[in-house]
């Protein structure tokens, strides 16, 4: 007894493995109609569901990561695809605007690239990538489909530099329109400039239109330069003052256009 005994409890293992065998094999060939019988197999899919719900949740945990990664990754494509396809529209209208003042302008236009800005610490400017090859010439005007933003100040080979009309010490004479007042213009800061020596009995009224005067042997008459904002009269004086909004954003130019004209001579 004591020899099967320790016989038994060396080899458990072999003997656990048996006894559940044979219970398996009579549970397989059982009645499976039985109510003992189905409800043991019941405890056990509970019993297996429970200790199973755990690994089955970390296993879910691990997919959904995964699927959000994925929908993320998803998500920035499309919005960098989104974000294209709106630049390139925005370009496309940009293009087609430039395309069409070329068309309709009388005057002799040359399309031109800002390739760099602030070249010259001591003048507001940027720099343009056509020169006297193109033929242009120092003093020539320099404008967008909004209008003047500035002159030429020095013609290279292949390239020129574009004194802006943001520059401090930029003028040029204008007109209003209907009333045909002129006056000198010059920068005043945020896209906005004032209109100096303009007659105290000048009618000008908000919305006006600005352009220039044709007075100067630099610009053409009539280019357009922004829109009346507001006047100011100043006491015990002969003038008063007219502030104008100019439409373009000299801070952000990608393309401008010269005016190539024989006319290039100083104010």
């Amino acid at each position: 007894m004591r020899k099967l005994l320790s016989l038994f409890v060396e080899k458990k293992h072999h003997f656990l493995f048996i006894i559940c065998t044979l219970i398996s094999f009579i549970l397989l060939f059982s009645d499976a109609s039985s109510k003992n019988i189905n409800l043991f197999r019941s405890r056990v899919i509970d019993i297996f569901s429970t200790i199973y719900k755990p690994v089955t949740w970390i296993k879910y945990s691990y997919t959904l990561d995964a699927e959000n990664a994925l929908l993320r990754e998803q998500v920035i494509r499309l919005s960098l695809q989104v974000s294209s396809m709106q630049f390139l529209e925005h370009e496309n209208q940009r293009l087609e605007e430039l395309l069409s003042f070329q068309r309709e302008n009388q005057l002799t236009l040359l399309p031109s690239k800002v390739i760099n800005k602030g070249i010259l610490s001591n003048v507001n400017s940027l720099t343009i990538d056509v020169g006297k090859k193109s033929g242009v010439q120092t003093n020539d005007p320099v404008l967008t489909p909004k209008g003047v933003i500035g002159k030429v100040l020095l013609a290279g080979e292949s390239s020129s530099i574009v004194q802006l009309i943001s520059d401090i010490n930029y003028r040029i004479s204008v007109r209003f329109i209907p009333s045909g007042s002129t006056g000198i213009l010059r920068w005043y800061g945020n896209n906005k400039c004032k209109v100096m020596e303009v007659q105290k009995n000048a009618i000008i009224n908000v919305g006006d239109g600005v352009v220039t005067s044709g007075f100067s042997n630099i610009y053409p008459k009539n280019l357009l330069i922004g829109s009346v904002t507001g006047i100011v009269d100043q006491m015990g004086s002969f003038d008063k003052i007219v502030m104008v909004q100019i439409q373009e954003d000299v801070e952000s130019l990608l393309d401008v256009f010269v005016v190539l004209e024989d006319i290039h001579e100083s104010k």
